[in-house]
Parts: C-alpha cells; sequence; structure tokens
C-alpha cells in the first residue's frame, strides 16, 4: 500500500485572502480549489467562512504539517500493523489535510460534521474517510491544539479507518460501528480529537450492558447516541440512551463484540 500525502494548505490558506468573510469571491475561489483541478478534491467539511481556519492553518504551515504526515505516512508504509487489513483497500491512498471549524461558519456542526467524516453522512456508504478514488481526508478541528501528535494521531486512525472498510465495507449495524472504530482508535493512539478515552470499570461496565441488546441496530439516531453519548445526541436532535460524552468510543476502543 502506497500513501500519498497531496499538498493543500497554502491553496486553502490563500482561500482567505479572497473578498470578504460572506462574499461570492471568497466562496467562488474555494469552488475552484475544490472542483477546477484534475478531480475533484474531497475539501467539503472546509468552510471559506471559518473564524478560526486561518490562524490555525497558518500554524499547520509554520509546522509544516504536510512533511509530518508524510513522515507519518512512510511510518504506516514500512509498519505491519496495518499489512494484514489490506485486502480490498486500493494499492494507493492519497491523504489530504481538512481544516474544519465551526463557530461562526454556518455550515459545520461539530458531531454531525464528524460522524460524517467517520461514517459518512447519516450513515450512508462512505464519502468521507476514503472515497472509492482513493482519497482519505484527515480532519483537523480548530479547537485543537496544531501539534505533530494530533496530526499524527488522526491520520493513523483515518488510515486505518480506510483500510478497515476496504475489508469490512462499510459499518451497517452498531456493532460494526464499533469495530471500524475500535481499530482506528487504537491505531490513533487511543485518542478522540486529541483527546484520552477512558471509561472507568464500572462505566465500562453499565456502557456495555446498555449497548449490548442494540449491537444488531441500523436505526442511526441510536448508533450515533449509542457512539456520541447524550450530550451530542440531544445537541442534534436524536434520543438520548443515558451514556456520558463518547462513551460508545471509549468501549470500542477497550474492545466490544458483535458481527458489523
Amino acid at each position: 500500500m502506497r500513501l500519498t500525502v497531496h499538498p493543500v494548505l497554502k491553496e486553502l490558506r490563500a482561500v482567505y485572502d479572497v473578498g470578504g468573510r460572506h462574499s461570492r469571491e471568497r466562496f467562488g475561489a474555494y469552488l475552484r480549489l475544490m472542483l477546477d483541478g484534475p478531480e475533484r478534491l474531497p475539501l467539503g467539511d472546509f468552510s471559506p467562512m471559518g473564524e478560526r481556519q486561518p490562524a490555525y492553518l497558518d500554524a499547520l504551515l509554520q509546522m509544516d504539517a504536510e512533511r509530518v504526515a508524510a513522515e507519518a505516512a512512510r511510518e504506516i508504509e514500512t509498519g505491519r500493523e496495518i499489512e494484514t487489513e489490506q485486502g480490498g483497500v486500493p494499492a494507493d491512498l492519497r491523504l489530504v489535510l481538512v481544516v474544519t471549524d465551526q463557530p461562526g461558519n454556518g455550515w459545520t456542526q461539530r458531531w454531525l460534521t464528524d460522524a460524517a467524516w467517520r461514517f459518512g453522512p447519516h450513515g450512508a456508504p462512505p464519502q468521507g474517510p476514503a472515497t472509492a478514488a482513493g482519497w482519505v481526508t484527515v480532519q483537523l478541528w480548530t479547537h485543537v491544539p496544531p501539534t505533530p501528535g494530533y496530526l499524527r494521531s488522526q491520520l493513523r486512525a483515518a488510515v486505518t479507518r480506510a483500510v478497515w472498510r476496504g475489508r469490512h465495507g462499510a459499518p451497517v449495524t452498531l456493532a460494526g460501528h464499533l469495530r471500524q472504530e475500535g481499530a482506528a482508535l487504537r491505531a490513533g493512539d487511543g485518542l478522540f480529537a486529541a483527546a484520552p478515552l477512558t471509561l472507568d470499570p464500572e462505566e465500562q461496565t453499565y456502557t456495555r450492558q446498555v449497548l449490548e441488546p442494540l449491537l444488531g441496530t441500523r436505526h442511526w439516531p441510536t448508533v450515533f447516541a449509542a457512539l456520541y453519548g447524550d450530550g451530542p445526541a440531544r445537541e442534534v436532535g436524536f434520543p438520548p440512551l443515558g451514556l456520558s460524552p463518547l462513551a460508545g468510543f471509549a468501549l470500542a476502543l477497550a474492545g466490544t463484540t458483535g458481527d458489523g
């Protein structure tokens, strides 16, 4: 498997030098970047109206983030932990760093955008982490400090997620979602947006008891609430299940059972 990093950060930063924040000129520059090249770039999560993205992109450029990403990609290529999962995965995967920002940009909801990146819109077949064209997007949120560690964990998780899908297909049931994210989170150092995922033994037992009867469900609001917990579920209008934030992801990291 060959991994290459497609450079786009300088072009993304340049979008903010065009017109005003809500101008047609800036939106046009964004569309041209995404659509006018030899093929469409997977930049749908990037908002040219974001408030914190210019400074964040400046920090990534100063860090030489695409070089850091290329080094992380080479480590994956030469490692053995993903080799055994390669069946069905394109021989070449192209990685692109996409900066996402919620406050004031008008089209990004923190949890739904994250879910679409991991699972596809509303649990549909994937158009986020890996597309048929072999793209892998590495989502970077502006509320998380732009460090090499954050970038590497997001990249490793995204590649593992794409490889898992290549072998197993897009997850359908809650069990499949848990298995996919368990593999991705373990590859990403057990971090969710740079924060460690932990459940104490009592809460882990409780979360497992809540989720075990639901492992076969294909109902997306239930799957979402099981993974993200009550707060995010209420925020997007889904019924809660009595779970703490990100409880399902933490259980997935710890390991769970069930068919995908």
